[in-house]
Protein backbone atom coordinates (compact mmCIF):
# COMPACT_ATOMS: atom_id res chain seq x y z
CA UNK A 1 0.00 0.00 0.00
CA UNK A 2 3.10 2.29 0.73
CA UNK A 3 4.08 1.70 -2.56
CA UNK A 4 0.90 2.71 -4.29
CA UNK A 5 0.80 5.95 -2.38
CA UNK A 6 4.22 6.68 -3.26
CA UNK A 7 2.88 6.17 -7.19
CA UNK A 8 0.13 8.35 -6.42
CA UNK A 9 1.92 10.80 -5.25
CA UNK A 10 4.76 11.25 -7.39
CA UNK A 11 1.72 11.49 -10.23
CA UNK A 12 0.15 14.42 -8.56
CA UNK A 13 3.72 15.86 -8.19
CA UNK A 14 4.00 15.25 -11.99
CA UNK A 15 0.83 16.61 -13.04
CA UNK A 16 1.12 19.94 -10.49
CA UNK A 17 4.49 20.43 -12.46
CA UNK A 18 2.52 20.27 -16.02
CA UNK A 19 0.77 23.95 -14.89
CA UNK A 20 3.54 26.61 -14.59
CA UNK A 21 4.70 25.96 -18.35
CA UNK A 22 1.13 27.06 -19.57
CA UNK A 23 1.73 30.43 -18.35
CA UNK A 24 -0.70 32.95 -18.40
CA UNK A 25 -4.29 32.45 -18.51
CA UNK A 26 -7.48 33.77 -19.32
CA UNK A 27 -10.70 32.24 -18.40
CA UNK A 28 -14.35 32.97 -20.46
CA UNK A 29 -14.82 33.56 -24.12
CA UNK A 30 -14.41 35.84 -26.57
CA UNK A 31 -17.20 37.11 -28.64
CA UNK A 32 -17.32 39.36 -31.76
CA UNK A 33 -20.07 42.02 -31.77
CA UNK A 34 -21.72 44.21 -34.27
CA UNK A 35 -21.89 48.08 -33.25
CA UNK A 36 -24.06 48.84 -36.38
CA UNK A 37 -23.25 51.13 -38.91
CA UNK A 38 -20.98 54.45 -38.98
CA UNK A 39 -22.19 57.89 -39.49
CA UNK A 40 -19.57 58.81 -41.59
CA UNK A 41 -19.23 56.01 -44.79
CA UNK A 42 -21.93 54.00 -43.09
CA UNK A 43 -19.51 50.51 -43.05
CA UNK A 44 -20.47 48.04 -40.19
CA UNK A 45 -18.19 48.56 -36.81
CA UNK A 46 -17.51 45.50 -34.91
CA UNK A 47 -15.99 45.06 -31.30
CA UNK A 48 -14.87 42.44 -29.12
CA UNK A 49 -15.57 41.24 -25.94
CA UNK A 50 -14.17 38.45 -23.07
CA UNK A 51 -16.72 37.57 -20.77
CA UNK A 52 -16.14 35.41 -17.73
CA UNK A 53 -17.75 35.28 -14.51
CA UNK A 54 -16.22 37.22 -11.83
CA UNK A 55 -16.74 37.35 -8.07
CA UNK A 56 -19.85 35.64 -6.18
CA UNK A 57 -20.90 34.14 -10.17
CA UNK A 58 -21.42 37.67 -11.66
CA UNK A 59 -20.73 37.92 -15.11
CA UNK A 60 -18.09 40.62 -16.36
CA UNK A 61 -17.20 41.79 -19.99
CA UNK A 62 -13.86 43.03 -21.06
CA UNK A 63 -13.08 44.88 -24.02
CA UNK A 64 -10.60 43.18 -26.42
CA UNK A 65 -8.99 45.49 -29.41
CA UNK A 66 -8.64 43.49 -32.41
CA UNK A 67 -5.32 43.35 -32.28
CA UNK A 68 -5.44 41.23 -29.54
CA UNK A 69 -8.17 38.56 -30.43
CA UNK A 70 -5.77 35.78 -31.26
CA UNK A 71 -3.66 36.45 -27.93
CA UNK A 72 -6.86 36.62 -25.77
CA UNK A 73 -7.77 33.28 -27.44
CA UNK A 74 -4.26 31.96 -26.81
CA UNK A 75 -4.67 32.25 -22.73
CA UNK A 76 -8.17 30.94 -22.92
CA UNK A 77 -7.00 27.70 -24.20
CA UNK A 78 -4.13 28.05 -21.72
CA UNK A 79 -6.89 28.11 -18.91
CA UNK A 80 -8.61 25.17 -20.44
CA UNK A 81 -5.34 22.98 -20.61
CA UNK A 82 -4.47 24.40 -16.72
CA UNK A 83 -8.29 23.52 -15.50
CA UNK A 84 -7.47 19.85 -17.21
CA UNK A 85 -4.78 18.93 -15.27
CA UNK A 86 -5.94 20.33 -12.25
CA UNK A 87 -8.53 17.98 -12.74
CA UNK A 88 -6.61 15.04 -13.19
CA UNK A 89 -5.12 16.24 -9.68
CA UNK A 90 -8.37 16.15 -8.17
CA UNK A 91 -8.95 12.58 -9.57
CA UNK A 92 -5.45 11.30 -8.22
CA UNK A 93 -5.71 13.17 -5.02
CA UNK A 94 -9.29 11.13 -4.31
CA UNK A 95 -7.38 7.60 -5.27
CA UNK A 96 -4.73 8.87 -2.72
CA UNK A 97 -7.33 9.66 0.08
CA UNK A 98 -9.05 6.19 -0.49
CA UNK A 99 -5.93 4.17 -0.44
CA UNK A 100 -5.19 2.24 2.81
CA UNK A 101 -2.38 2.84 4.80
Amino acid sequence: MLERRRQIQERITTELGRIAPIGAQLKGTVSQVRLGNRRTDGEARTAYLLTYKGKDQKTRSVYVPASRVAEAKRLIANHKKAKAVLDRVVELSVALFKTRD
